[in-house]
């Protein structure tokens, strides 16, 4: 179903560890790893067990936080008698909490295991990592731009890439960030390539995706940012594709900066609204992705180019984009700016409009291969390896031990001052900043404690 009547072209498609050749059930013939399916979509991750385990704690993560936050708005409740329209509101938000996490279960539920999650304090405790800029919900509200209510949006987004693409057909396209996946059918359905791979890395908006180019409809909460009324606040929507998409759209779960893709294998690279979001620098990158395009292929990417990298020096100017293009490689490069409209949801009072940069460019020649990303040393990708104590790592473990510490001495009946003398007799603080900090550490947690229930702050 996800490939809607065509086989995976697995000749467009690499290993993402070794770069061998991928064969029949997605095993390399090199290194011998074997990628699973996810909801019949390939999960194309240099460490795919890994990457899997990572989304189903984020997934279970965030189930948990929509558990808390209806728990929140029942509490806020019961201090809401006063008012007829603020009890609706809270009510209508506590129900569509609990609902939208399970409609969520159920839309992921080709990522979950049969274990059981853990406690939302784990979570909350140890953390999830996520990639800069992208969680399990990271654009969730494209969903509703792209199968309800964005027309207008869509069809800018569109017809802005369209322009750039020109008459020539556009062969063999990859296309890089399908997130919610409308411009991906679009282009599709309407410049009908030979064949498209749209790849992503989120699983909730690429199996909400699969589902939709199949010709099926969901039913997921909008959240508007400023809503219009009470009724606003949380609005079951209907997504559906205007009809099936047609043969040769195929989706793969991978990260763009591993590159699960073949040399030279793509006649189109489309990359909207990613290049500046992704943690690689776009140097990088674009050497990366010449490898991708054939002789005399072209890169057509829209986007605000907003950088937002950790490194000053890669937060680039258009001149400068036009400037990485040339050294990567490339040639013939046109580009254009449009005013085009951004996220505006009929039911929220907060919108914009975005200035996009839209460029395409030809492959001249081949490009310096480019280095590895390397996110994480050794020890945090093999699980087997010793963690190094570093020192931030070993100043972090006393501020933890301290904490753990002055909690373990909270047992209902002693006052700040009983703990403060504790403190001072193991001469662990200095008895003019005892109490002045135990107190200031209770007034931290009893804050949080209040934020968690949804209580305002005094």
């Amino acid at each position: 179903m996800a490939n809607h009547g065509q086989p995976l072209p697995l000749d467009l498609l690499c290993c993402p560890r070794c770069r061998g050749t991928l064969g029949p059930g997605l095993a390399c013939a090199s290194c011998a790893v074997e990628y699973p399916e996810v909801g019949g979509v390939p999960w194309l991750f240099a460490a795919p067990a890994a990457a899997l385990g990572e989304w189903r704690a984020r997934l279970h993560a965030f189930v948990a936080e929509l558990e808390r936050q209806a728990g929140r708005y029942r509490t806020a409740l019961a201090g809401a008698a006063d008012r007829a329209s603020t009890r609706n509101r809270l009510k209508l938000l506590s129900a569509a909490c609990s609902d939208h996490a399970r409609r969520l279960r159920a839309l992921l539920a080709p990522l979950a295991d049969e274990s059981d999650a853990a406690a939302p304090e784990i979570y909350r405790s140890l953390g999830v990592t996520l990639p800069a800029g992208q969680g399990l919900t990271s654009y969730y509200a494209n969903l509703h731009r792209d199968w309800c209510w964005g027309e207008a949006e869509n069809e800018a987004a569109y017809r802005v890439l369209d322009d750039a693409l020109g008459a020539a057909a556009p062969g063999r396209t990859l296309l890089l960030g399908v997130g919610a996946g409308r411009l991906a059918y679009d282009l599709h359905v309407r410049r009908r390539p030979d064949t498209m791979l749209a790849a992503d890395l989120n699983p909730l908006l690429m199996l909400a995706a699969r589902r939709l180019f199949a010709g099926e409809s969901l039913e997921l909460y909008e959240f508007p940012v400023a809503p219009r009324d009470i009724d606003s606040h949380a609005i079951l929507r209907r997504l559906q594709a205007p009809q099936p998409a047609p043969p040769g759209l195929h989706l793969v779960f991978a990260d763009v900066t591993d590159g699960a893709f073949a040399k030279a294998a793509f006649d189109t690279v489309v990359t909207p609204w990613l290049i500046d979001i992704i943690d690689e620098d776009f140097a990088g990158f674009a050497r990366r992705l010449n490898r991708w395009l054939r002789p005399g292929g072209r890169w057509v990417n829209s986007g605000s180019l907003a950088f937002q990298g950790h490194d000053p020096a890669g937060r680039y100017s258009l001149q400068e984009v036009l400037e990485i293009l040339s050294a990567a490689g490339f040639t013939d490069v046109e580009c254009r700016e449009d005013e085009i409209p951004y996220l505006s949801s009929p039911a929220s009072r907060h919108a914009r409009r975005e200035t996009v940069v839209t460029f395409s460019a030809a492959k001249r020649e081949e490009a310096a291969a480019p280095a590895a990303v390397l996110r994480t040393p050794d020890w945090l990708e093999r699980t087997e390896l010793p963690v190094p104590l570093q020192p931030d790592l070993a100043g972090r473990q006393l501020e933890l031990r301290v904490l753990a510490y002055v909690a373990s001495l909270l047992d209902g009946q002693r006052s700040i001052r009983d703990v403060a003398s504790v403190l001072v007799e193991r001469r662990m603080v200095a008895p003019e900043e005892a109490e002045p900090m135990v107190r200031g550490f209770l007034r931290r947690m009893y804050e949080e404690s209040r934020a968690n229930a949804g209580i305002p702050q005094s």
